[in-house]
């Protein structure tokens, strides 16, 4: 009697701490996408700032960073905002990417995705 009941008690600290790690892989995941868009997104404003007048360019320089790290992005995830009086030298530029990252363990519980958005700016260095 007493074994099954150690049997049952090891069973249930298992599920527990599976539920836990799995937990912990899905955060990892949404993590490590969220510093690879940050660093996608700082190359987008990087661009912007050195080229003003071409936020399709700076969008394509996310894709393409997103890309090189295995995240698919489209251009409506990618917001460019450049600043629009005539002397934005100094100004701001601010790139926004927003996606979404599929889980793998945790829809068991409903969660089917980790909603992730970051943004970087840059100043803009010509005129």
């Amino acid at each position: 009697m007493r074994k099954a009941q150690t049997l049952l008690e090891l069973a249930l600290a298992l599920s527990f701490v599976l539920l836990i790690l799995a937990g912990l892989a899905d955060y990892g995941r949404a993590l490590s996408a969220r510093i690879a868009l940050l660093h996608a997104a700082r190359e987008g404003a990087f661009f912007a700032a050195a080229n003003p007048d071409n936020p399709e360019g700076a969008r394509e320089r996310v894709l393409q960073e997103a890309m090189a790290a295995g995240i698919a992005l489209s251009p409506s995830n990618i917001t460019v905002q450049l600043p629009t009086n005539s002397n934005r030298l100094g100004q701001p530029v601010v790139v926004t990417v927003q996606t979404s990252v599929p889980t793998l363990f945790a829809r068991f519980i409903g969660i089917s995705a980790i909603s992730v958005t970051v943004q970087a700016t840059a100043p803009v260095m010509k005129r």
